[in-house]
């Protein structure tokens, strides 16, 4: 009888245990389904620091400083960005010394055309499109094609190891879905 006892309280202390893994388990995979639909409007940079083609470089590179930025968009007048100015193409038209940078004009420096993302995309998309494109950066626009954020490779990256916490528990815990 007493042995009855034990097998029958064993046995539910193993569908105790089954059916408190069963509810990490649905608690991880919740998470995971959650980072997995995180988005590029999740993540974006707003506002996003602007100017116009005809503004000189050196009034870009006071606006870099001033709001501790290493890119600014240039857009028309429209708000659709049609280029984008950073520390790099600075240093780069200064170091070519084919221009005086004292007297350059935005649209002389900037990289064109530039590549646009639409908010409701995933972070997936946008780290795709920075690899296929082989840039850092990514102007979000609206259905109109107005500037309204911009995601960097560096935004992916903060989000990404969030990811990458929530698989390492799902690994380190040894919960499958064909466990389920």
């Amino acid at each position: 009888m007493r042995l009855l006892i034990h097998i029958l309280y064993l046995d539910y202390l193993f569908f105790a245990v089954s059916f408190l893994n069963f509810k990490i388990l649905k608690l991880l995979e919740s998470m995971y389904s959650d980072t997995r639909s995180l988005i590029v409007n999740d993540v974006m940079s707003r506002p996003v620091i602007t100017a116009r083609g005809n503004d000189s470089i050196k009034s870009i590179a006071q606006k870099m400083n001033k709001y501790g930025v290493n890119s600014v968009v240039i857009v028309d007048e429209k708000n659709v960005p049609i280029g984008i100015v950073t520390e790099g193409d600075i240093i780069r038209r200064l170091l070519s010394k084919k221009r005086n940078l004292l007297f350059a004009k935005a649209s002389h420096v900037m990289s064109k055309p530039v590549v646009t993302i639409k908010r409701d995309l995933s972070l997936e998309d946008a780290a795709r499109m920075m690899v296929n494109k082989k840039i850092k950066k990514l102007c979000v626009v609206d259905d109109k094609g107005s500037l309204i954020g911009i995601i960097s490779e560096g935004d992916i990256v903060k989000n990404a190891s969030y990811l990458i916490d929530v698989l390492k528990e799902i690994i380190e815990t040894g919960y499958r879905k064909e466990e389920v």
